[in-house]
């Protein structure tokens, strides 16, 4: 796991690209890649910002993909006041914490989200 904390995240040698995900989970024995962009918006914008998202990192999933990876985007939000988004819930569900994993997850999250906010 790959986390871009304070702009030094860089991607794995597989394609190359100045695009800095926020977290990315690879197993490169297996040429698996899981790439995370977490956006923190108003929480009327959510559906607007996944679809910037998506648009912005689809080229570099088709990239990797066309190198032998197989690549999941997850684009997911997480409003100001700590609301996660659906697709905040379907990537932990894809990624494997689901059922009575999935809740104290969403609640971590949340008020994670709701501290970082607070500090702008």
């Amino acid at each position: 796991m790959k986390v871009d904390l304070e702009k030094g995240l860089v991607f794995p040698d597989i394609v190359q690209t100045t695009l800095r995900p926020d977290i990315i989970l690879s197993a490169p024995l297996d040429k698996k890649m899981v790439v995370i962009e977490l956006t923190v918006p108003w929480e009327d914008t959510s559906e607007e910002v996944a679809e910037r998202k998506t648009a912005k990192y689809s080229q570099l999933v088709e990239d990797c993909r066309r190198k032998g990876w197989r690549t999941w985007l997850f684009p997911v939000e997480v409003g100001t006041r700590g609301f996660p988004a659906k697709t905040m819930w379907k990537m932990l569900n894809e990624v494997g914490i689901r059922g009575r994993q999935r809740k104290p997850a969403i609640h971590s999250i949340s008020i994670a989200a709701k501290k970082a906010s607070s500090w702008l």
